[in-house]
């Protein structure tokens, strides 16, 4: 899989684009100029983006195009437009340039999304000046099954220093733990419940690779290693999987962990949530916070 839309795709892509672009400029005459075919080239960023900017702050704009539907789309490509609904705005780090897709990584709180997306001409990373990662605003946008932007972002001129790669590099790692990388910005069909299930173990297995990693960097024999690990996944597969919704070792509360221990016949459960605890925190796997909850139920 290539990084971009193929060419036919992104000749769709704008060819729906500037026709919504330049009917939200007839409505509310913003610039002066942005016609619905443009020469290559010819239209100003800028003023692209004021219109856009206008268009993403009134969610009626885009449902009146559809509805009226002045550039005569097909069903199919106004099918494209209703799922722009779905959008995603705001600031991300470009984190990773891979074959497939581009990674960005979102400034949000309190856990932050890694999602695969398309270049249009170029891939997301080719469009950067500066080195990876880079601080980027925009919006991405669905394309069937997909994840594009719409063409248009601000690139902030800043650099990262060492500690402030690291962090992301740990932000990143965890995002992927959590719930891989995101390529679709649709909601999801009605879940097959073993098949979320699988995805859950999944990345609990990743995790608890890297805790076994870690106890045994620690000088803890095998057995123990495999004891700990154990009551972890096992907590994992009997408990979390069965919350309403379904959840992995990363998303555990202290209600959850509490509830464990009272009914575990396990005597070094609480041992093994500790160290499993402790390998969160100082791997920055779990925020400062949620930390220091988990402790005060395993004293």
């Amino acid at each position: 899989m290539a990084a971009t839309l193929s060419r036919q795709e992104t000749e769709r892509f704008y060819r729906i684009w500037f026709n919504l672009l330049h009917w939200v400029n007839e409505q509310l005459h913003l610039v002066p100029w942005l016609p619905a075919d443009p020469p290559e080239g010819s239209v100003i960023p800028e003023q692209a983006m004021q219109v856009r900017d206008a268009l993403w702050a009134d969610d009626r704009l885009l449902k009146h195009f559809v509805t009226e539907n002045p550039a005569r789309l097909s069903e199919e490509d106004l099918v494209l437009v209703r799922s722009w609904q779905y959008r995603l705005s705001g600031k991300f780090f470009v984190v990773r340039a891979l074959k497939s897709y581009t990674v960005l990584l979102t400034d949000f709180a309190p856990h932050a999304h890694a999602y695969g997306v398309l270049g249009l001409t170029d891939s997301v990373a080719e469009t950067m000046i500066l080195p990876l990662p880079v601080y980027i605003e925009t919006v991405l946008l669905p394309f069937e099954d997909r994840i594009i932007y719409d063409g248009l972002l601000t690139t902030f001129n800043v650099t990262f220093g060492s500690g402030i790669r690291r962090s992301l590099q740990e932000v990143y790692r965890n995002a992927k733990e959590r719930e891989g990388i995101l390529t679709s910005l649709l909601p999801p069909a009605p879940a097959n419940l073993n098949e979320l299930h699988l995805q859950i173990a999944a990345h609990n297995e990743k995790l608890l690779k890297a805790f076994r990693k870690y106890l045994v960097q620690t000088g803890l024999s095998l057995k123990m290693v495999e004891q700990h690990t154990s009551t972890i996944q096992q907590f994992g597969s009997s408990v979390l999987v069965n919350q309403t919704p379904s959840h992995g070792l990363l998303d555990m509360t202290t209600h959850e962990v509490e509830a464990y221990l009272q009914t575990t016949g396990v005597k070094t459960a609480k041992t093994s949530f500790k160290r499993f605890v402790r390998f969160l925190e100082e791997t920055g796997r779990m925020e400062y916070g949620q930390t220091q909850e988990l402790r005060q139920v395993l004293k």
